[in-house]
């Protein structure tokens, strides 16, 4: 995971060519995060996802995610 932008959502970038598709469940490892893919962008190779998570991010909570794997479910 990349940021938390202002409206909320978790900007995040992908691994490499496969990526989750819009709409798809994504969660961290140790299952302290869940949300949904909204968007997809950026460079094919290696695009971006734009995530909105299942609940609202306080944010000490959202400042510990940065840096971690999201992954499908």
């Amino acid at each position: 995971m990349l940021a938390v932008t202002p409206s909320g959502t978790i900007s995040a970038r992908a691994l490499g060519e496969r990526f989750p598709s819009e709409g798809a469940e994504l969660t961290s490892g140790r299952g302290e995060f869940s949300g949904t893919v909204l968007r997809v962008f950026g460079p094919v190779g290696r695009p971006y996802l734009s995530v909105r998570p299942r609940r609202p991010l306080g944010a000490r909570e959202a400042t510990a995610l940065i840096g971690t794997t999201l992954s499908s479910r």
